[in-house]
């Protein structure tokens, strides 16, 4: 089987199962996984799929939310080091709320050494990560569990956070458009990232490479709203500089 007709047959497996691990595709296809990820790669840079680590989901659409699971095992590498950058910038003493996105997650367990940090998240698994640690204390916004993200939305965790005010927020997204800003397809999740943002003196958006022209159809920020923006890769230089040009500062690699 050519190597065309492989990537085919695998885009029609994952349009059916919507994700798919290499040794899975490789044992399907009778070769080796080394094959299967360079089909990975080809059919990621052009968009038909996001790599995952040991996998492959399908390329989201506007209507489709992975899970927690899946999104927690995209760009490892990428949002880890992210999440070092982020919290570089974080000082001693700061209040800062992180929403549930996967980056801030990246964030959380970077902070562990930082000392007398207040942290307000509506993240169970950043609740989880950070709870062994002495010097930051914790605030759970609460509110309506949302079970694909373990999440906390609606009216309780939108009233703990008007109660609050943060030096800094860390955020992401379901994707990034130039033209629009920080792009996401779930209302509850956009109204608290929203929230975040307008009660705090500091918008910091953790925008990774597989968020890059990803649809939605909800603008959480736009970039007059943000003050800084993290990425794994460097960003086309158009980007660049359209997007410093609404005072924006870009912290990537080589910056």
């Amino acid at each position: 089987m050519f190597g065309i007709e492989r990537r085919n047959h695998l885009l029609a497996l994952l349009q059916e199962k919507k994700s798919i691990t290499v040794q899975e595709a490789a044992a399907r296809f009778q070769v080796t996984e080394e094959t299967i990820r360079r089909d990975f790669r080809t059919m990621e840079a052009q968009d038909l799929l996001i790599r995952t680590h040991g996998g492959a989901i399908l390329a989201d659409d506007i209507n489709t939310e992975p899970s927690l699971e899946i999104r927690e095992s995209i760009n490892i590498k990428g949002k880890d080091a992210m999440g070092r950058q982020a919290a570089s910038l974080v000082q001693d003493g700061n209040t800062l709320f992180l929403d549930a996105s996967t980056s801030s997650l990246y964030v959380a367990k970077h902070l562990k050494e930082k000392k007398e940090l207040t942290v307000i998240t509506n993240a169970e698994r950043i609740i989880l990560e950070l709870a062994k640690c002495d010097d930051i204390t914790l605030i759970s916004t609460g509110g309506f569990v949302r079970k694909k993200s373990l999440s906390c939305v609606g009216r309780a965790a939108e009233n703990a956070i008007l109660s609050y005010h943060a030096d800094k927020v860390f955020f992401s997204s379901k994707g990034f458009s130039l033209q629009l800003g920080a792009i996401d397809s779930n209302e509850q999740e956009a109204t608290i990232k929203k929230l975040m943002m307008q009660h705090s003196s500091e918008a910091i958006f953790l925008c990774d490479h597989t968020k890059f022209n990803k649809v939605g159809y909800i603008v959480t920020a736009q970039l007059s709203d943000i003050s800084r923006l993290i990425s794994d890769t460097p960003l086309p230089e158009d980007w660049k500089q359209e997007i410093t040009r609404h005072g924006v500062k870009v912290i990537s690699p080589n910056d």
